[in-house]
Protein backbone atom coordinates (compact mmCIF):
# COMPACT_ATOMS: atom_id res chain seq x y z
CA UNK A 1 0.00 0.00 0.00
CA UNK A 2 2.98 2.22 0.40
CA UNK A 3 3.57 1.95 -3.49
CA UNK A 4 0.35 2.83 -4.01
CA UNK A 5 0.51 6.07 -1.76
CA UNK A 6 3.75 7.09 -3.00
CA UNK A 7 2.70 10.15 -5.55
CA UNK A 8 4.34 9.22 -9.54
CA UNK A 9 6.90 11.37 -11.60
CA UNK A 10 6.08 12.34 -14.58
CA UNK A 11 3.25 14.24 -16.33
CA UNK A 12 0.48 12.03 -15.39
CA UNK A 13 -1.75 13.35 -12.06
CA UNK A 14 -1.84 11.13 -9.16
CA UNK A 15 -5.04 9.36 -9.37
CA UNK A 16 -6.38 10.27 -5.74
CA UNK A 17 -9.87 9.28 -6.02
CA UNK A 18 -8.46 5.92 -7.33
CA UNK A 19 -6.46 5.72 -4.09
CA UNK A 20 -8.91 7.04 -1.72
CA UNK A 21 -11.25 4.41 -2.96
CA UNK A 22 -9.14 1.21 -2.86
CA UNK A 23 -7.82 2.40 1.36
CA UNK A 24 -11.73 2.60 1.47
CA UNK A 25 -12.39 -0.84 0.87
CA UNK A 26 -9.41 -1.70 2.59
CA UNK A 27 -10.58 -0.63 5.24
CA UNK A 28 -14.18 -1.78 5.00
CA UNK A 29 -12.72 -4.82 4.86
CA UNK A 30 -10.88 -4.80 7.67
CA UNK A 31 -12.96 -3.07 9.75
CA UNK A 32 -16.43 -3.71 8.22
CA UNK A 33 -19.48 -2.19 9.23
CA UNK A 34 -21.84 -5.26 8.93
CA UNK A 35 -20.31 -9.30 8.53
CA UNK A 36 -19.87 -9.48 4.80
CA UNK A 37 -22.22 -12.50 4.64
CA UNK A 38 -25.02 -9.60 5.63
CA UNK A 39 -24.39 -7.35 3.09
CA UNK A 40 -24.58 -9.25 0.15
CA UNK A 41 -27.67 -7.53 -1.77
CA UNK A 42 -30.38 -10.15 -2.99
CA UNK A 43 -33.79 -10.26 -3.91
CA UNK A 44 -34.66 -11.36 -0.93
CA UNK A 45 -32.86 -8.60 0.71
CA UNK A 46 -34.67 -5.84 -1.34
CA UNK A 47 -36.14 -4.47 1.99
CA UNK A 48 -32.58 -3.30 3.03
CA UNK A 49 -32.19 -0.57 1.21
CA UNK A 50 -28.85 0.58 2.38
CA UNK A 51 -26.96 -2.74 1.43
CA UNK A 52 -27.38 -1.02 -2.31
CA UNK A 53 -23.95 1.30 -0.25
CA UNK A 54 -22.68 -1.76 1.65
CA UNK A 55 -22.65 -4.18 -0.93
CA UNK A 56 -20.22 -2.86 -3.63
CA UNK A 57 -17.71 -2.02 -0.64
CA UNK A 58 -17.60 -5.12 1.24
CA UNK A 59 -15.46 -8.00 0.35
CA UNK A 60 -15.84 -11.78 1.82
CA UNK A 61 -12.14 -12.94 1.48
CA UNK A 62 -8.80 -11.39 1.12
CA UNK A 63 -8.76 -13.16 -2.33
CA UNK A 64 -11.82 -11.35 -3.38
CA UNK A 65 -10.51 -8.18 -1.97
CA UNK A 66 -7.30 -8.22 -3.85
CA UNK A 67 -9.00 -9.02 -7.36
CA UNK A 68 -11.07 -6.43 -6.85
CA UNK A 69 -8.00 -3.84 -5.40
CA UNK A 70 -6.03 -4.54 -7.88
CA UNK A 71 -8.63 -4.09 -11.36
CA UNK A 72 -9.13 -1.18 -9.54
CA UNK A 73 -5.68 0.12 -9.37
CA UNK A 74 -5.74 -1.16 -13.64
CA UNK A 75 -9.05 0.17 -14.49
CA UNK A 76 -9.49 3.26 -12.08
CA UNK A 77 -6.29 5.20 -12.84
CA UNK A 78 -6.34 5.51 -16.31
CA UNK A 79 -10.16 6.29 -16.22
CA UNK A 80 -9.77 8.85 -13.61
CA UNK A 81 -7.01 10.77 -15.66
CA UNK A 82 -9.45 10.71 -18.59
CA UNK A 83 -12.33 11.99 -16.86
CA UNK A 84 -10.77 13.86 -14.02
CA UNK A 85 -11.26 13.03 -10.27
CA UNK A 86 -15.04 14.68 -9.99
CA UNK A 87 -16.70 12.84 -12.54
CA UNK A 88 -14.73 10.03 -11.85
CA UNK A 89 -16.17 9.51 -8.05
CA UNK A 90 -19.55 10.83 -9.66
CA UNK A 91 -19.62 7.72 -12.12
CA UNK A 92 -18.04 5.58 -9.03
CA UNK A 93 -20.58 6.08 -6.70
CA UNK A 94 -23.67 5.84 -9.43
CA UNK A 95 -22.45 3.42 -11.03
CA UNK A 96 -22.35 1.06 -7.87
CA UNK A 97 -25.77 2.24 -7.23
CA UNK A 98 -27.14 1.55 -10.73
CA UNK A 99 -25.83 -2.08 -10.84
CA UNK A 100 -26.91 -3.01 -7.29
CA UNK A 101 -30.41 -2.35 -9.03
CA UNK A 102 -29.60 -4.36 -11.94
CA UNK A 103 -28.51 -6.93 -10.45
CA UNK A 104 -32.10 -7.29 -8.63
CA UNK A 105 -34.03 -6.31 -11.34
CA UNK A 106 -32.34 -9.52 -13.35
CA UNK A 107 -32.72 -11.59 -10.74
CA UNK A 108 -36.33 -10.94 -10.23
CA UNK A 109 -36.52 -11.51 -14.42
CA UNK A 110 -34.60 -14.73 -14.21
CA UNK A 111 -36.90 -16.03 -11.21
CA UNK A 112 -40.21 -15.28 -13.07
CA UNK A 113 -39.13 -16.33 -16.25
CA UNK A 114 -36.80 -19.58 -15.49
CA UNK A 115 -39.75 -20.05 -12.04
CA UNK A 116 -36.48 -20.96 -10.02
CA UNK A 117 -36.31 -19.35 -6.66
CA UNK A 118 -32.82 -19.54 -6.44
CA UNK A 119 -32.59 -16.80 -8.33
CA UNK A 120 -33.78 -14.51 -5.15
CA UNK A 121 -31.58 -15.44 -3.06
CA UNK A 122 -28.23 -14.80 -5.33
CA UNK A 123 -26.71 -12.42 -4.00
CA UNK A 124 -23.60 -9.76 -5.08
CA UNK A 125 -21.15 -8.66 -3.12
CA UNK A 126 -17.56 -6.54 -3.92
CA UNK A 127 -16.40 -4.35 -6.44
CA UNK A 128 -16.50 -6.17 -9.36
CA UNK A 129 -19.71 -4.64 -10.90
CA UNK A 130 -18.29 -1.37 -10.99
CA UNK A 131 -14.95 -2.66 -12.27
CA UNK A 132 -17.06 -4.22 -15.06
CA UNK A 133 -18.99 -0.82 -15.63
CA UNK A 134 -15.28 0.74 -15.56
CA UNK A 135 -14.46 -1.92 -18.23
CA UNK A 136 -16.88 -1.40 -20.84
CA UNK A 137 -16.79 3.06 -20.17
CA UNK A 138 -12.94 3.21 -21.15
CA UNK A 139 -13.49 0.89 -24.15
CA UNK A 140 -13.20 2.75 -27.12
CA UNK A 141 -15.56 2.34 -29.61
CA UNK A 142 -13.00 0.59 -31.91
CA UNK A 143 -12.99 -2.17 -29.37
CA UNK A 144 -16.19 -2.27 -27.45
CA UNK A 145 -17.56 -6.02 -29.21
CA UNK A 146 -14.48 -7.11 -28.03
CA UNK A 147 -14.15 -5.83 -24.73
CA UNK A 148 -17.52 -6.89 -23.97
CA UNK A 149 -17.16 -10.46 -25.24
CA UNK A 150 -13.78 -9.98 -23.00
CA UNK A 151 -16.23 -9.01 -19.49
CA UNK A 152 -18.57 -11.55 -20.12
CA UNK A 153 -16.16 -14.36 -20.70
CA UNK A 154 -14.22 -13.04 -17.51
CA UNK A 155 -17.67 -13.46 -15.86
CA UNK A 156 -18.03 -16.60 -16.77
CA UNK A 157 -14.95 -18.46 -16.52
CA UNK A 158 -14.17 -16.57 -13.23
CA UNK A 159 -18.24 -17.82 -12.36
CA UNK A 160 -17.04 -21.48 -13.29
CA UNK A 161 -13.83 -21.88 -11.05
CA UNK A 162 -15.59 -19.40 -8.10
CA UNK A 163 -19.27 -20.68 -7.97
CA UNK A 164 -19.90 -18.11 -5.02
CA UNK A 165 -19.47 -15.32 -7.43
CA UNK A 166 -22.53 -13.38 -8.90
CA UNK A 167 -22.79 -13.40 -12.62
CA UNK A 168 -26.00 -11.21 -12.83
CA UNK A 169 -23.54 -8.54 -10.26
CA UNK A 170 -20.81 -8.57 -13.35
CA UNK A 171 -23.57 -8.39 -16.14
CA UNK A 172 -25.33 -5.86 -14.52
CA UNK A 173 -21.86 -3.61 -13.92
CA UNK A 174 -21.98 -4.69 -18.14
CA UNK A 175 -25.11 -3.17 -19.04
CA UNK A 176 -24.41 -0.36 -16.81
CA UNK A 177 -21.22 0.34 -18.07
CA UNK A 178 -22.90 0.16 -21.53
CA UNK A 179 -25.68 2.70 -20.79
CA UNK A 180 -23.06 5.03 -20.11
CA UNK A 181 -21.17 4.36 -23.13
CA UNK A 182 -24.14 4.25 -25.54
CA UNK A 183 -27.66 4.22 -23.56
CA UNK A 184 -29.21 7.29 -22.29
CA UNK A 185 -26.71 7.95 -19.60
CA UNK A 186 -24.39 8.95 -22.18
CA UNK A 187 -24.86 13.04 -21.41
CA UNK A 188 -22.96 12.21 -18.14
CA UNK A 189 -19.92 10.82 -19.34
CA UNK A 190 -19.61 13.53 -22.54
CA UNK A 191 -17.05 15.89 -22.49
CA UNK A 192 -17.74 19.41 -22.61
Amino acid sequence: MVLLAKPQKGPAPWPRATVGTIFFIISLFLWPLVDPSNACLSVDTTKLWWLLLLAPVHHENPWHLACNVAGLWLTGRRMEQSVGTGMFLVLVFSAALFAGFLHLALNLVMELLFQESHYRAGCTLGFSGVLFAMQVMSSSENSLVGDLLLCLAESLVASYFAPKISFSGHLAGVLVGLAYTWGPLRAVTRRK
